[in-house]
Order: C-alpha cells, then sequence, then structure tokens
C-alpha cells in the first residue's frame, strides 16, 4: 500500500473509489462533488491510499478559520472501503484504520500550524452506520488524551463534534508500532 496525494493522474482510480462508496451508502464519498474534491484541494490537500492500483482510502485537510485562526480541520471526508487494511495488531488507539494511522502523520507534517481539529457528525448518519461508530470512537480516543472534545459546533450547516488532535500523545502512541505496512 502507499500514501499519495491525490493528482489528476488519479481520477480514474477515484471515480473507482466513489462508484464503491455509492454501493456502501456512504454518502459523503459517493462522488468527487459529495467529497468536496476540488473544494478541499483549493486551499488545503487531499491524500490516498492505494492498493493493488486501486484507492482504498482518502482523506483531506484544509483551514478551519470558523475555530480559530490557524486552525486546521483533518481527515476532512475521511473514508475508507472495508477489508484492505494490512495491519495486523492490537492496541487502545485507531491503529486499524489506514486514515488515522497513516494519512493523520502525513498531515501534521503538511499542515501549517498544529491546531489541528477532526470532527464527527452528531445527527446525520451518511455512510450507513460507520458515522456513528466513528464518533463513539473519538470518545474512547479523547479518554485516551488522544483527541479533546472541544464540543459541538455548527460547520457548514451541520451539527458537529470538534476534536482536537494532542499531536504529542498521537505521536508517542504512533511511534510504538512496529510494524510495517506503508512502502
Amino acid at each position: 500500500m502507499k500514501i499519495e496525494i491525490i493528482q489528476d493522474k488519479h481520477l480514474d482510480m477515484l471515480q473507482e473509489f466513489c462508484n464503491a462508496c455509492k454501493e456502501l451508502e456512504y454518502q459523503n464519498n459517493s462522488s468527487l462533488q459529495a467529497m468536496k474534491l476540488l473544494w478541499c484541494k483549493s486551499w488545503g490537500e487531499y491524500w490516498c491510499a492505494i492498493k493493488d492500483q486501486k484507492i482504498v482510502a482518502v482523506a483531506g485537510c484544509h483551514p478551519l478559520p470558523e475555530v480559530a485562526p490557524n486552525a486546521w480541520r483533518i481527515m476532512f471526508r475521511g473514508c475508507e472501503l472495508p477489508g484492505n487494511d494490512t495491519f495486523k495488531g492490537l492496541g487502545k488507539g485507531d491503529w486499524n484504520s489506514i486514515t488515522q494511522r497513516e494519512f493523520i502523520p502525513l498531515m501534521i507534517k503538511w499542515c501549517p500550524s498544529n491546531e489541528l481539529y477532526i470532527t464527527t457528525n452528531t445527527t446525520h448518519e451518511h455512510s450507513n452506520g460507520k458515522a456513528a461508530r466513528n464518533h463513539r470512537l473519538m470518545g474512547l480516543l479523547a479518554k485516551q488524551k488522544i483527541l479533546d472534545n472541544c464540543g459541538d459546533v455548527v460547520l457548514y450547516y451541520t451539527e458537529q463534534t470538534l476534536w482536537r488532535l494532542n499531536i504529542d500523545e498521537y505521536s508517542r502512541r504512533r511511534e510504538r508500532i512496529r510494524n510495517e505496512y506503508v512502502v
């Protein structure tokens, strides 16, 4: 598996990814428009994980001036197709997630700020049960001090919970992973 910034050369693979998301009822990734790919890339960035010449996961980041002047939203439209992760291991963090394990370190390096936030949708289920599960998972990561719950906000007309990434704690725990997954 390799992680790359989404470029024009990925568009055919990305369309296949969106088609698979549509079949799985993952609304936010069911099309390039739903992913807000161009919007996000116009002031942020978007990554993809590629396995066997197919995109199996995506996530983006962008400035979040609604929260603070230096705030950045990471894991924007983060999504991965089931059954594609190569990681086998146990842990209290969400290390079995390509997006959490592999994209966040790249976003920490790429973003020009250490004020990084993740949002979870609190009122609209848009991914066939995955959004609610992801929201609960963020609460567990907050108990481990990997995230700080900053409360509920309305962003882009949607009620969401805002979680600030504790970069030091995330990085400390991420460093303890011994397996190799990404080429």
